[in-house]
């Protein structure tokens, strides 16, 4: 593209320049030849006039029509010392005078006078000349009056080669005047090619100078912005196909401990004598590992369903919505020795009321799993705020710091071997997550090892949602 504009620019230049000059050129000697015109002409009409006076005064003092034309031609002589004029006088179609030999006669006959008066200008190479006719009674005389213009014109070709040289000067000055200013305005988008191409090669880190307020400067700045852009968008397209993979993985190494064990159980089954104790406790174990192989497929189905269902809202009673978690989970806590307490402080809350009820069955469930014997768990909702918040909090125990950012992970788990001996999967907190964002809620956890977990879900505070 530089290059394409530097050699059109360039030739436009230079055709317009170099045109322009040799239009001067021509000008300036059609200037000097109609100068010369002009002074050929004048002395032309002088020597004619002062050789006609002469032919006058030799008639009337000799009363002859015949001349001495070198002796009359005498006196003009002076027209050809610096070798550029020359005189010709002709009677009829014969040369009388000539003060330069190159002059040949030519035929005369119907040559009449023409051209300004009685006189006739034209011109053959570089010669001039100016032919007239004598007056009555000498009508059969004519004079030719002849101009060499070499040196006038070498001068003006000197004049001509002089300013090409110096437009060939000047156009190789403009020349290197114009790449620089084509360097300097390319730069910037020679520095985007080599940006995006790094960006191609998956540097995502390379920015452009964005300094000033002119349009390369906007440019450059709405560059970074769609770089930067794309740089998040990258590292987002990154973690998830990370957290695709490592949910591939999990899944994986959770479907084979539950099947190597009901395999193993089976086999032992069936190729072994066993006792009936031993038939019961292999088909407990059998039942066991598929319970876990329920739930886990339950809490993928739901986490699917999120993802393509569209949900149905209704205004649900808080105090109902408790109620019936309470219902679900009061057995688990009280075979445990856990304590579940609900304080509903709000009246309606907008939602999916199986969503809602799953979300905090699933918080629950992982607070008894959390809680030793005498635990205590405290389901909550309240306003706080432009936000109807619904809080789970136990004394359990705990989650470590550098685990928290974690834990909403599929399939992570803290505390792998208890969790597993506990029938988890790893996806409630997950499966939470997902349905606070399909209630367009934020899901907030706050942990201390050995004192306690709790989690906030903020709710999106509206005319539906009543406080007591």
């Amino acid at each position: 593209m530089k290059k394409k504009t530097f050699f059109t620019t360039q030739f436009m230049f230079l055709l317009f320049f170099n045109g322009a000059i040799l239009l001067l050129s021509v000008m300036l000697w059609n200037e000097k030849r109609d100068v010369q015109e002009e002074m050929a002409l004048s002395e032309h009409y002088f020597i004619l006039s002062s050789l006609m006076r002469d032919m006058q005064a030799e008639s009337s003092r000799s009363g002859e029509t015949g001349y001495d034309t070198a002796k009359l031609m005498e006196p003009y002589t002076q027209y050809r010392r610096d070798k550029r004029r020359a005189l010709f006088l002709y009677q009829g179609e014969k040369l009388r005078y000539s003060d330069a030999g190159d002059m040949p006669e030519w035929d005369m006959a119907g040559r009449g006078a023409s051209g300004e008066g009685f006189r006739r200008l034209w011109t053959e190479g570089l010669y001039l000349y100016v032919e007239g006719k004598f007056p009555d009674p000498w009508e059969d005389y004519t004079l030719v009056y002849r101009y060499d213009m070499k040196a006038k014109y070498e001068s003006w070709n000197k004049l001509k080669n002089t300013l090409f040289l110096g437009g060939s000067v000047c156009s190789l000055l403009l020349s290197l005047c114009l790449l620089a200013l084509l360097n300097r305005l390319f730069a910037p988008l020679q520095q985007i090619a080599e940006t995006s191409l790094s960006i191609a090669a998956g540097d995502l880190q390379g920015r452009l100078p964005d300094k000033g307020k002119d349009e390369v400067a906007a440019m450059a700045k709405s560059f970074n912005q769609m770089a930067s852009t794309i740089e998040k968008q990258i590292a987002a397209l990154r973690e998830a196909a990370e957290q695709k993979q490592r949910l591939v993985d999990n899944f994986a190494h959770e479907l084979r401990t539950p099947l190597t064990a009901i395999y193993g159980y089976g086999e032992y089954l069936q190729k072994a004598a066993v006792t009936e104790e031993d038939k019961t406790a292999c088909a407990g174990y059998i039942m066991s590992e598929c319970r876990r192989l329920s739930n886990l497929s339950r809490q993928l189905l739901e986490i699917a369903a999120l993802r393509v269902e569209e949900m149905v809202w209704e205004k649900i009673p808080v105090r109902h919505l408790f109620e019936a978690v309470g219902y679900t989970m009061r057995s688990k806590a009280e075979k445990r020795g856990i304590t579940i307490t609900f304080q509903p402080e709000l009246d309606v809350l907008t939602g999916n009321r199986e969503l809602l009820e799953s979300l905090l069955i699933n918080l629950i469930d992982n607070s008894i799993k959390a809680c030793e014997s005498g635990g205590r768990i405290r389901v909550s909702a309240f306003a706080e705020g432009k936000k109807a918040v619904l809080c789970v909090s136990d004394n359990g125990r705990g989650i470590p710091a550098e685990e928290l950012p974690r834990v909403k992970e599929a399939f992570y788990r803290v505390d792998k071997a208890r969790s597993r001996k506990e029938g988890g999967a790893g996806l409630g907190l997950s499966l939470c997550e997902q349905i606070a964002d399909a209630h367009q809620a934020v899901m907030r956890m706050e942990s201390s090892p050995q004192k306690g977990t709790t989690v906030h879900i903020y709710f999106p505070f509206n005319k539906s949602v009543t406080s007591r």
